[in-house]
């Protein structure tokens, strides 16, 4: 049996994973919070203003030829599938426990996966497909559809994982050729975007405190974004990967604190088969292409 060692940087690496998952993990807190004292269109189109302003800066700093594409179609795509996966994430937040949110939109790489063979021409081996049915199983054990527990805004961080599966087969497509920056820049320009359109007519102004939190949404996701960079240069995804499922765990124990949320036995089980799954699809693929679909963090 082959030795498994980490050395010094592969730990930097993880501790920058679960570092940055934290930061995301606030972030959700945030929204959660945010979303307790204003329309949900207004603190989406808040994280989107901030979220660009970053966008613009990383621009200016590495260049406007960063902006360069061929593939406009799959930006567009791409773009809106992100723009659709915040939307109901954040829209999740505002009804569902965090960890019950966090642990369904988890469930994007299985349906990645699953959407990747009529999409990209994938096979799905035995083994994959017996992940995607174990995740799958967790989504079910989670929603309990027909049951007195079962609720509709469930769906939303289902949607969200769908939208999100569509972003990561596009991004695969689009990373071969096309710079991070641009990326990001799409995509910013995108949400917000959409979010003047949906701008809400009952808008409430926020007072000094409350700004702060409203702007810091993109800080602290740029934040996280930053130490996944961090981890991503210092150790293979197969040896940090599990760790962003950390994010799981630091939901669940801001949202008692904060919130005094105590999820339900059958999330914590539920998540638990949607994060083996994901961890497994994740190691499959590895093997078997030398490529990993890398997840996006969810306040992207």
């Amino acid at each position: 049996m082959k030795k498994f060692y980490i050395n010094n940087q592969q730990l930097i690496g993880i501790l920058f994973m679960i570092l940055g998952m934290f930061c995301l993990s606030v972030n959700d807190v945030n929204v959660k919070w945010l979303n307790q004292k204003f329309p949900v269109w207004e603190v989406i189109f808040f994280r989107a203003f901030s979220g660009m302003i970053i966008s613009i800066l990383l621009v200016l700093k590495f260049g406007i030829k960063t902006l360069k594409t061929t593939k406009p179609i799959a930006h567009l795509i791409r773009s809106f599938s992100a723009v659709a996966t915040v939307v109901l994430y954040f829209f999740g937040l505002k009804f569902l426990l965090l960890s019950e949110n966090v642990a369904l939109a988890h469930s994007g790489p299985i349906i990645a996966t699953v959407l990747a063979v009529p999409i990209l021409g994938e096979k799905l081996g035995i083994k994959r497909l017996a992940a995607v049915i174990l995740g799958f199983i967790g989504v079910l054990v989670i929603v309990q559809p027909g049951s007195d527990l079962f609720k509709i805004e469930s769906l939303l961080p289902i949607g969200s994982a769908v939208f999100m599966a569509f972003s990561y087969l596009s991004l695969r497509f689009i990373m071969k050729t096309d710079s991070s920056i641009s990326i990001i820049f799409y995509y910013s320009l995108a949400l917000l975007t959409t979010a003047i359109l949906f701008f809400p007519s009952d808008f409430k102004i926020p007072n000094s405190i409350e700004l702060i939190f409203l702007l810091s949404l993109g800080v602290m996701g740029s934040l996280g974004h930053y130490f996944l960079s961090q981890a991503a240069k210092r150790a293979e995804t197969a040896i940090i990967t599990p760790f962003e499922y950390s994010a799981f765990i630091w939901v669940i124990i801001l949202g008692y604190i904060i919130f005094g949320e105590i999820p339900r036995a059958t999330v914590l089980f539920g998540g638990f088969l949607i994060i083996v799954s994901g961890i497994y699809i994740i190691y499959r693929e590895r093997i078997n292409t030398n490529q990993v679909v890398k997840k996006e963090p969810f306040n992207v």
